[in-house]
C-alpha cells in the first residue's frame, strides 16, 4: 500500500470515528435538561479542597465558598498538602473567623502514590457530610453551587459532575486553553447526557460518602498520578449501582492557565496520559482518534511536499464544523470568544495528540512538585 493510501485510510476511518463521536456528544448536549427538584431532606455536605502551596489563590476560593447559600448543614475542609508557603497561616486566619472552616493536615508520608489523592483521602476520613463536594484552591464556585449540586442527589444518584470553566486571561495561549477547556467540558456534559459518562473534573464534582466507601476509596487508583475525578468516576460506573448525572446550573470558574510553555506542555501530557487507561470500546475509539490525528499531520506534510490527498481538506473541514458546534454550545454555559481561537486550536491539537499523548503515557512529565514519573509508575 502506498503511503498516501495509508494516510487517506487513517483520515477516512479515524475522521468518521471522530466526527461521529462529536455528533453523538452534540446529541446529548442538545437534550432537554432534566429538572432537579430541591430535596425535601437537605443532606449534610462536606466541601473538600486539597491545597499545596496555594497562598496566592486560597483566599479567593474561601471567599467564594463562604458565600454559598445552602441552608442545610455543611462544612468546608481545606487539606494542607505539606505546603511550604503561607497556605496554612491563611486558612487558620479564616478558620478563626468562620466556624464552618476546618484545616486538615495531610500526613508527611503519603499513603498513596498520588499525593493529591492521599490528601483528599485524609479530608474524606474526617468529613462529617453525607455528600462530599470537591473543588480546587484556584477555583471560584458560584453562590448557588453547593445548593444546586445537592439538588441533583435523588435517592438513586451517587455522583454529580459539573462544568469548570478556565478564565481566559490576557495571554494568547491562556485564551486558547480556555477554549480547549470548554471543549473538554463538552465531552463531559454530552457523554453524561447520553448515559455513558466519559469525563469529569475534580474542580466541580460531588459524590456520596457511602459511594466512596463502597468502592474502597482511592485504593484501586491510588497508584495513578492524577485522576481523582475521572478514574474514580469509572470505579462508580463499573459498580453499576448508582446513577451519575451532570449539573449544568452551576459553572465553577477557575483562574487562567499558566502562560508558561513548559507548564502548559507538562499539564497537557498529564491530561493526555489518562487516555492510556481506557478499556474496551473507549480504547478502540481513542486509537482511531489518534490515527485520525496522525493522518491529519501526515496529510498536511504531504500536501506541503506536493502530494495531493483527495480526502484531507473535506474531512478536516468537517472536523472544524463539528468542533465549532461543540464550542458554540459550551459558550452557553460560560461566555467564551471561541470563534477567534478555533483555527489555532485546530492546528495545535494535531501535534498535541500525535506527540504529547504518547509522551504523557510514558510518564515524561512533571506535576506540581516537579516529581518525574516513569512508565512503570502506571
Amino acid at each position: 500500500m502506498q503511503v498516501s493510501n495509508l494516510i487517506e485510510a487513517c483520515l477516512i476511518v479515524g475522521g468518521a470515528s471522530y466526527i461521529g463521536s462529536l455528533l453523538w456528544l452534540l446529541r446529548g448536549l442538545y437534550r432537554r435538561e432534566e429538572c432537579a427538584l430541591p430535596s425535601l431532606k437537605q443532606p449534610s455536605l462536606s466541601i473538600i479542597v486539597a491545597a499545596r502551596n496555594e497562598e496566592q489563590t486560597i483566599a479567593g476560593c474561601l471567599e467564594a465558598l463562604c458565600q454559598q447559600d445552602y441552608e442545610g448543614e455543611w462544612e468546608v475542609l481545606v487539606v494542607d498538602d505539606r505546603s511550604t508557603d503561607g497556605t496554612e497561616h491563611i486558612v487558620n486566619a479564616w478558620a478563626s473567623e468562620w466556624p464552618r472552616l476546618h484545616l486538615v493536615r495531610a500526613p508527611d508520608e503519603v499513603a498513596l502514590r498520588c499525593p493529591k489523592k492521599s490528601a483528599l483521602a485524609q479530608g474524606i476520613a474526617v468529613a462529617r457530610g453525607e455528600i462530599l463536594l470537591f473543588t480546587d484552591a484556584d477555583c471560584r464556585p458560584p453562590r448557588n453551587w453547593a445548593r444546586s449540586m445537592a439538588d441533583h442527589f435523588h435517592d438513586d444518584v451517587g455522583l454529580v459532575a459539573g462544568h469548570a470553566h478556565t478564565e481566559a486571561g490576557h495571554a494568547l495561549m491562556q485564551r486558547v486553553l480556555s477554549a480547549e477547556n470548554a471543549a473538554v467540558g463538552g465531552l463531559a456534559a454530552g457523554s453524561f447526557a447520553q448515559g455513558v459518562p466519559l469525563s469529569c473534573t475534580g474542580r466541580n464534582l460531588a459524590y456520596r460518602k457511602a459511594v466512596y466507601d463502597e468502592v474502597d476509596g482511592f485504593q484501586r487508583i491510588g497508584h495513578l498520578l492524577g485522576g481523582d475525578d475521572v478514574y474514580f468516576m469509572r470505579l462508580v460506573a463499573a459498580g453499576g449501582r448508582w446513577k451519575m448525572v451532570f449539573n449544568r446550573r452551576a459553572v465553577v470558574s477557575s483562574l487562567p492557565s499558566s502562560a508558561q510553555w513548559r507548564r502548559i506542555v507538562h499539564q497537557k501530557m498529564r491530561h493526555a496520559a489518562k487516555g492510556g487507561h481506557y478499556r474496551g470500546p473507549a480504547l478502540l475509539l481513542a486509537a482511531l482518534v489518534y490515527a485520525f490525528h496522525v493522518g491529519l499531520g501526515a496529510g498536511l506534510v504531504a500536501e506541503l511536499g506536493g502530494i495531493h490527498l483527495e480526502w484531507l481538506w473535506p474531512i478536516w473541514a468537517a472536523r472544524w464544523f463539528v468542533d465549532a458546534l461543540l464550542l458554540r454550545h459550551m459558550a452557553r454555559l460560560h461566555p467564551l470568544a471561541w470563534g477567534a481561537y478555533l483555527p489555532l486550536l485546530e492546528v495545535l491539537y494535531i501535534p498535541y495528540v500525535v506527540f504529547l499523548a504518547p509522551a504523557g503515557r510514558l510518564g515524561l512529565f512533571s506535576w506540581k512538585v516537579l516529581i518525574w514519573t516513569s512508565v512503570f509508575y502506571f
